[in-house]
This record gives structure tokens, sequence and C-alpha cells, in this order.
């Protein structure tokens, strides 16, 4: 068992928050997240969303809240390709075939990071979230893990919530390359606790004063359990009950949604 920091949810001053299919469901604000986002500021705490998804930039995520009716900055933000260009940092100067978006190529170029324009220029393969997929890009990874070049992959999420229900994400593609060439990559965002660290360290908040609030187990409750601190579990995503067997990993609470956590939350406080 794992150690339990707090048992009340009103102690909490870092919320760090995942997004699709815990604050929204593709262009649909939940019931009460607005609100919720409100109240963690009004009493004195921070929000953070930390995101899987490698295929946009902060930029987008930006615009699309706004569009949802939230304000926020880029400091609100810390997304898998940001872990993943710390962890890149770390290797040797090597130049990634990236099987991801056009803005995660932008995003690990602006940061430093070598991307490779072609199959033949790559070291290593860097697999994301890629909306963009293609054939041949499949093709490309499958020859160039045949060659034995590190591979690394932004997260492992298998499916995308959308509101049609769900799309095929990087771990489906992953189970894909495990198939064809019997490779597995060196996994960077969720479950991984870097992302929660970087959050806590960021922004000078303790475990025991953090909550990771998800809604899948087995990779944003992980991720928190990883990292050591409280988790919210919200059944208004991916996740069911059943998961939490499934995958040997417990929660902290289980709520229905976010709303039921602000009903929670302000309960707590009196409000």
């Amino acid at each position: 068992m794992r150690r339990r920091y707090s048992l009340s949810l009103g102690d909490k001053k870092l919320f760090l928050l995942d997004m699709d299919g815990t604050i929204y469901l593709s262009e649909r604000l939940f019931d009460g997240a607005a609100e919720f986002l409100r109240t963690v500021k009004a009493l004195g705490g921070r929000w953070v969303f930390l995101t899987n998804n490698s295929s946009r930039g902060t930029e987008a995520y930006i615009a699309k809240m706004a569009r949802l009716g939230v304000e926020t900055a880029p400091e609100d933000f810390l997304t898998s390709a940001d872990a993943a260009i710390r962890y890149l940092r770390t290797q040797e100067d090597l130049c990634w075939y990236v099987c991801g978006t056009a803005s995660l190529k932008g995003q690990l170029r602006a940061s430093g990071v070598r991307v490779a324009e072609s199959r033949e220029e790559a070291d290593g393969v860097l697999l994301g979230y890629d909306t963009e997929l293609t054939y041949g890009k499949l093709e490309d990874c499958c020859i160039l893990l045949g060659r034995d070049v590190p591979y690394v992959a932004t997260h492992p999420d298998l499916v995308c919530p959308t509101w049609f229900g769900s799309a095929p994400d990087c771990g489906s593609v992953m189970e894909m390359l495990r198939t064809c060439t019997g490779r597995s990559p060196h996994v960077i965002g969720k479950p991984k606790p870097d992302m929660a660290l970087m959050a806590m360290e960021k922004f000078g908040f303790s475990p025991a004063e953090t909550c990771l609030m998800g809604d899948r187990v087995y990779t944003d409750i992980a991720c928190g359990v990883n990292a050591g601190i409280d988790t919210i579990f919200v059944l208004s995503g991916e996740g069911t009950r059943e998961d939490i067997e499934k995958y040997g990993v417990v929660p902290t609470w289980i709520y229905p949604d976010v709303a039921a956590v602000l009903h929670e939350l302000k309960k707590e406080h009196g409000i």
C-alpha cells in the first residue's frame, strides 16, 4: 500500500488535471469544470493541466480552452512533449525520426532537439500521438526499429476519447509496431511520474499539498501513485471501476465527474 498523505481533499493546494475525459470531451466542457477551476484559485490554490497528448502545442490548448470559455496561460500546461524534450536532452546528440505531428516536430526543433528530415538521417525513433499518421511513417519506423536504434514514446494511452467514442492513440500504434518488430519503447509520459514531479518542482508544492485528477487508471492514476501523491479517479472518460482491479492501481478517491469533486471541495471548505 502506498502512503496516504492526507484524508482531506480540502487540504490540497496544487491540482494536476488531465484534460480530455476529465475537464472536457472533444468540444464540450463538463458541467462544473469552469467553477472547479475558479474555486481552486479562490481558495489560494493552483491547477495545472497535465496531458499525454503530444499532437498539439500549448498555443492550441490555450485556444481550445478559450473556445470552451476558460482563460489559460502557457504556464498552465505541461505536456508529454515537454517531458520528452527534457528526456531527449539527456541523451547523446541523436537525430530523431519523429512519428508525430508537425506541431510536435516544431516543439522539438524549437527546444534544440534534432529532428530527421528523412529515415536515412535518423539515429532513433520518437513515437507520439500522430493525427497525421501515414502508412509510410509506419514502414519507416519498422525499418529503423529493425536496425535496433533507440526507441522512445511520448506516452502509452491506447485510445483518445472523442464525441463518437474512442480513436487510436499512441499506445495502439506502439502495439502495432511491437507486433511487427518485437520492440517496445522507453515511455516518457503518464504513468511515469515525470510530469507530476516537474509541476511540483516548478510551482513549489509538496506531495502532501498535491493531487492528480484523471479518467484513466493505467496512466493518470498510476502517474500520481508513482509520484507519491493522492489521486482522484473520475468516471467521466475512458476509465471504469473495473480498471482498478484490472491494472492493480488504487486511487485515493473516486468520483463520477468534476462536478462531484467540486461539490466535495466546497463542502470541505464550507462554501
